[in-house]
């Protein structure tokens, strides 16, 4: 399978999941400033935690490792970085 289409499958499967999590964090719109009854703890603890989620999928996960340039190891490519790469082999 050609590199490109092993990156669309994975840029593919981590957009499916992006998709998902903008839905939940969207349910956090019910809050409104000016009304204190909307005002509900677990859905801004939610969006906290959707937020972290999303953050992960668009940006490399780096483990604790350095590579020998001193650098964390990419322990997982987030969206951006694929995006890229996929589009760096497209014009190659």
């Amino acid at each position: 399978m050609p590199k490109t289409q092993k990156l669309e499958k994975k840029i593919e499967s981590k957009l499916e999941k992006l998709s998902q999590l903008l839905n939940k964090i969207n349910e956090a719109q019910v809050i409104n400033s000016d009304d204190p009854e909307t005002w509900d703890p677990d859905t801004l603890y939610n969006l906290v935690e959707n937020l972290k989620d999303t953050l992960k999928l668009l940006e490399d996960q780096k483990g604790k490792q350095l590579d020998e340039f001193g650098e964390p190891i990419i322990v997982e490519e987030g969206i951006c970085s694929l995006v890229d790469e996929y589009k760096s082999e497209e014009e190659a």
